[in-house]
């Protein structure tokens, strides 16, 4: 089963965890330090826009998305896209939402 946690608060054990480029570029130096150790620890990582995920179209089971900006602009960027959670999830896969199913692909 392939998980991708896009985004927001909290990663996602077990998934690939996608931040946007502005995360390691801008973020403070305690929270660079947390992802480092992240990193150290095993836990996989995408740095890529929201608005393009480089992953390629069905391909993921569960998308989760935590407490993240969903298709507004903040002054950090463009946040998630709905399109691109859509374009990832295979049929049958399920978009994850703050805990709550928002989405189950056709």
């Amino acid at each position: 089963m392939f998980v991708v946690n896009l985004g927001g608060e909290g990663e996602v054990p077990g998934a690939l965890n996608q931040q946007p480029p502005w995360f390691v570029v801008t973020s403070s130096a305690v929270n660079l330090q947390y992802f480092v150790r992240l990193v150290g620890q095993g836990k996989d990582y995408l740095i890529c826009p929201n608005e393009t995920v480089a992953l390629p179209d069905g391909c993921a089971d569960v998308v989760h998305t935590n407490s993240v900006p969903l298709d507004v602009t903040t002054w950090r960027g463009p946040g998630v896209q709905t399109s691109e959670v859509r374009r990832i999830l295979k049929s049958g896969g399920v978009w994850i939402n703050n805990g709550q199913i928002r989405w189950t692909k056709p």
